[in-house]
């Protein structure tokens, strides 16, 4: 055991689960986040179907009242089949019957909202120089057909492509196209497709967010097309005067109007037809969600659909998401585990401003900007007190009141959209969440200097009340100061106290926190795994967010009079354990901003100096790392 623990301490910790862990048919892995979230499917479930089998037992909560209508109307597989393509039949016809850009781009916003038709996405997000006030962005529309640039480079993309055209041919004569109809719509949406991908940002790109800021004029806007006038369509958009946009990828808007000419339209009416076709299936019969999934499944190597209660549960917390896990906060989420956790982070924060004035890179100028970030960190606990208004606003309207899924949801996408289009130029109330309570996850928010820690999250293997401390130290501690890590990564390091785009570091500093950075990405760029190379820029925030977090983790647990360091490191190989299916493992080597669980453990366990001396790690062993390739930055 010690000599396998030299070698690969992930494999060794996690030896016995490694081999018996069985990834389950309708899901593309397993490991300690998809274990948590099984057993606490389990228990959610139980309890909706208690509610729905006796509604005598529904909470005094409206939400929760249509939650469950809602979830009613989702595992009432016959009325589905019964309704088969009926209810979206009106909608895609709409839709076919548009000959041209200059038709599309008349259509108005309402249309748009329904459809998100348009040639571009339009969104209203934070502005990141002025967080008081959010404003347009706009990029490409999400309408590849595989899910990144990188899958389309990868070996595999014309064997996906065919088994997206098989999947779509078998939608698409089912909705009542014939074959020469369906090959038609098919061969012209990939001709279209083929030529967009060229367009696309890469995942790189997208992990880069502070550059995808990009701040222009309306008259700069206005040039981006001599057909459209894009400046027109925002005004409509937001119904007022818009005076800038965020312009994410420039290539894209550069080729505009070659991308979206006359002579592409057809192609990008069919790829619009299909993609809208393909949205409307999770809310028909049973037959058609099941055909809709043939992609997915071959995508991530998934070997079945979710279940008729799975799926309805799925969909039901795709809008009733928030108030489900309000409610589970409020009924299973204990107060000392709240205030354990709180003393951790303050624990963590205090730990992360003493290695501060400890260290010996940053100039004091730096540090005391950095120091009044920490302090200015804003942390939420087990869940928010309160939630968006708009859910107020979710009505259902049953079979029995001539309701269909697909009209409330809808209904409901519509007031989430008008909801975000109200906040133009507006601030958001800073205690919303970007997470439900009944979230086995944590975040750290940029732009309001926040970190959350959803009650979910606070469970075995990560947190438990009656164990060594230094066990949560290295499950939930690490978590904790990973995420306030995040706050001084790459892209986090480029927002003030605030949350708003601002530059506090000296120049020297900079620099050398680059060269830091670099070291980061060198230290896991093509480190090998089973179905691929580590893309080291495209983990670097994630990379750094771990080094730092591990360390200032490690550095807490020490205070504490049960240390004990064996504890803290088993701990944290425990919350990485994880098996995934090819599929999905390689998609995450193309788009994911996280390492590959095993990586993540064994790696930033490399670049720690008292793992190796407690294991007494030599030149030799595999989990060695010569002291000099170490990387600290926090």
């Amino acid at each position: 055991m010690q000599k396998n623990l030299k070698n690969d301490y992930y494999d060794a910790i996690n030896h016995d689960w490694l081999k018996q862990a069985k990834i389950p048919e309708d899901r593309s892995q397993i490991g300690s986040f998809v274990e948590m979230d099984i057993k606490l499917e389990k228990l959610l479930k139980d309890t909706i179907n208690g509610w729905y089998k006796y509604s005598k037992t529904l909470p005094n909560d409206p939400l929760i009242h249509e939650y469950v209508k809602y979830y009613s109307m989702l595992l009432d597989d016959q009325k589905r089949a019964e309704l088969g393509w009926e209810p979206v039949k009106k909608y895609l016809n709409t839709l076919e019957k548009i000959s041209s850009f200059k038709e599309l781009f008349s259509k108005g916003r309402d249309f748009w909202i329904q459809y998100g038709a348009l040639p571009l996405s339009i969104d209203i997000f934070e502005d990141f120089v002025d967080n008081t006030k959010r404003i347009i962005w706009i990029s490409n529309p999400e309408i590849s057909i595989l899910p990144s640039k990188e899958t389309y480079q990868n070996q595999e993309a014309s064997k996906l492509i065919e088994a997206w055209k098989k999947m779509v041919n078998d939608l698409l004569l089912s909705y009542g196209k014939t074959q020469t109809q369906s090959e038609k719509l098919i061969n012209q949406a990939i001709e279209f497709d083929q030529l967009y991908k060229d367009y696309l940002l890469s995942s790189v790109e997208w992990a880069n967010y502070v550059a995808l800021y990009n701040l222009k004029d309306i008259s700069e806007i206005k040039k981006i097309s001599h057909k459209f006038d894009i400046p027109k369509i925002l005004n409509d958009f937001v119904k007022r005067d818009v005076s800038n946009a965020s312009v994410i990828n420039s290539n894209f808007f550069a080729n505009f109007d070659k991308i979206f000419s006359d002579e592409n339209f057809e192609g990008y009416k069919a790829l619009m037809f299909i993609k809208n076709l393909l949205g409307t299936t999770s809310m028909l019969s049973e037959e058609i969600r099941i055909k809709a999934n043939e992609f997915k499944k071959v995508l991530y190597s998934i070997d079945r659909s979710r279940s008729l209660e799975d799926y309805a549960f799925d969909m039901t917390n795709v809008f009733f998401g928030m108030p489900l896990g309000m409610y589970y906060a409020n009924e299973f989420f204990g107060k000392k585990a709240k205030q354990d956790v709180e003393h951790m982070v303050a624990n963590m924060i205090q730990i992360y401003k003493n290695r501060l004035h400890q260290n010996t890179w940053l100039s004091q100028t730096t540090i005391q900007k950095a120091i009044t970030k920490l302090s200015s960190i804003e942390v939420m606990v087990g869940f928010p007190e309160v939630i968006r208004p708009y859910y107020t606003n979710f009505k259902v309207k049953t079979y029995e009141q001539g309701g269909t899924l697909f009209e409330n949801a809808s209904n409901f996408n519509k007031i989430i959209a008008e909801y975000k289009i109200s906040l133009y130029l507006k601030d958001e109330d800073r205690r919303f969440w970007g997470m439900s309570p009944a979230t086995i996850n944590a975040y750290y928010n940029p732009n309001k200097n926040q970190i959350v820690f959803p009650a979910a999250i606070l469970a075995w293997p990560f947190y438990q009340l009656d164990r060594v401390s230094s066990a949560n130290y290295g499950g939930i501690g690490a978590v904790i100061a990973h995420e306030i890590s995040h706050g001084f990564d790459n892209n986090g390091a480029q927002f003030d106290e605030k949350g708003s785009l601002n530059n506090w570091w000296t120049d020297s500093d900079r620099k050398e926190f680059e060269l830091r950075t670099k070291k980061a990405i060198e230290l896991f760029d093509g480190k090998e795994t089973e179905f691929g190379k580590v893309n080291g820029k495209l983990t670097v925030s994630e990379n750094i967010a771990d080094l730092g977090g591990f360390e200032c983790a490690l550095e807490a647990a020490k205070l504490e009079s049960d240390f004990d360091a064996k504890s803290f490191f088993e701990s944290w190989a425990t919350i990485w354990r994880s098996k995934y299916k090819e599929g999905a493992a390689k998609r995450l080597l193309e788009t994911d901003v996280h390492s590959p669980t095993k990586i993540r453990a064994n790696v930033v366990l490399s670049n720690s100096e008292l793992f190796a001396q407690t294991y007494d790690i030599q030149p030799e062993d595999k989990m060695y790392l010569d002291p000099k390739k170490r990387v600290k930055i926090w």
